[in-house]
């Protein structure tokens, strides 16, 4: 059986990488040495949603996030906007009305533009009630995206079924505000998901997918959403894609995700507050074999106690593994900002024609002096000479 090899004699083979993997760990104890070792041998193309760029070296394509707003839906949008239901509400009656007058809404301009349209147009018969109040709440919502990350909403020039290589999305501007970057991680998922054929149960998976920074897809997340990413977890190895979980602790993780992980790799936690210590408890109860949360606190940066299914898919009592780094360097790339693309009708600035200055107003004696002197300015210079 073909195995994707960690180090110190453990590997995960190739036929259960579709059921998935979760690396957890605190900063600092080797998640992304791991992540960057099973992206260079995996046996098939890697997606890496890099949140926080320390894996941009590896990508031999290495891309900014970009998405269409219609693509994404009203759901995905509104957590990227970190709306309230009453106005992800009105963004959803905005959105369906587009969707049937085949507007195109591809980027947060188009999207402005849209909600300005749906107030002046009656859709409370056949979509529902759109408040201005709401509307004016999701505008200044928008304003946070179009100065946060205005480039993330475009058409993409890739689409993450022809993923070739390792590539990596750098993702790392969209953590920066709240819910963008779980819309995007669910958006790819999703994309997969809906896009690719049933293979069923295969050797080696097509595709490899990491998500950094998991936790993050879930905080805040709609239940929606959460149960949306369950399904997809539970049944994406069908359509032969892997997931790779990155985030501290399982906990961090719903149950139902926690629980879909066939192949664990901790490294090591820390417990310095009540949380970390319950997060800890958690994440050795969880590890197959008799873990203890002083195994996992002993680790050393690079070691994680591994544990991955047997022959069988039953998995193995989890053992200390020093993991095996990879050849590449690990560090950000530094990506520059794309230009966006105006969707907008832009005016030209032209310089204004010339004006001749109007004349000062003259008083109401000016002609009646002229005219005066013109009459008997001769009278007196004679009279004089």
């Amino acid at each position: 059986m073909t195995q994707l090899s960690l180090g110190s004699g453990a590997a995960i083979p190739h036929r259960y990488l579709t059921r998935h993997v979760g690396i957890f760990g605190a900063t600092g104890t080797g998640k992304t040495t791991t992540l960057g070792a099973i992206a260079e041998r995996a046996p098939c193309p890697v997606l890496i949603l890099d949140a926080k760029g320390d894996l941009e070296s590896l990508g031999a394509s290495l891309l900014r996030p970009a998405m269409r707003v219609d693509a994404m839906g009203a759901d995905l949008i509104a957590r990227a906007l970190d709306l309230s239901d009453a106005q992800a509400g009105a963004l959803q009656i905005a959105l369906a009305w587009a969707e049937d007058s085949r507007r195109a809404v591809v980027t947060l301009a188009d999207l402005r533009d849209l909600l300005n349209s749906a107030l002046q147009h009656d859709l409370s018969r056949d979509y529902g009630l759109i408040s201005p109040i709401s509307v004016a709440a999701v505008q200044r919502a928008l304003l946070r995206l179009e100065r946060g990350a205005p480039w993330a909403f475009q058409d993409s020039r890739h689409d993450p079924r022809d993923t070739k290589g390792i590539t990596v999305y750098a993702a790392s501007e969209l953590t920066h505000l709240p819910g963008l970057y779980g819309a995007f991680v669910a958006h790819t998922l999703d994309t997969l998901y809906r896009g690719l054929g049933e293979v069923g149960d295969v050797p080696a998976p097509g595709l490899l997918v990491m998500i950094d920074e998991a936790h993050l897809v879930f905080d805040g997340a709609t239940p929606t959403i959460v149960r949306r990413i369950e399904q997809i977890t539970r049944l994406i190895r069908s359509k032969g894609v892997g997931l790779i979980y990155v985030t501290q602790s399982p906990s961090d993780l719903p149950h139902i995700i926690a629980g879909q992980l066939a192949t664990r790799i901790q490294h090591a936690l820390r417990a310095s507050t009540p949380h970390h210590h319950k997060a800890l408890k958690a994440a050795a109860e969880t590890m197959p074999g008799n873990i203890s949360a002083a195994s996992i606190l002993g680790l050393g940066t690079g070691q994680a106690i591994v544990s991955v299914p047997d022959h069988n898919g039953a998995p193995l009592p989890g053992r200390v593994v020093a993991v095996q780094r990879g050849r590449l360097p690990l560090h950000s790339v530094g990506l520059p900002l794309p230009v966006i693309r105006q969707t907008r009708r832009e005016t030209t600035c032209q310089p204004a024609p010339f004006r001749p200055p109007d004349k000062k107003a003259r008083p109401w004696w000016y002609w009646p002096a002229i005219v005066a002197a013109a009459i008997y300015g001769p009278m007196i210079l004679l009279a004089i000479f």
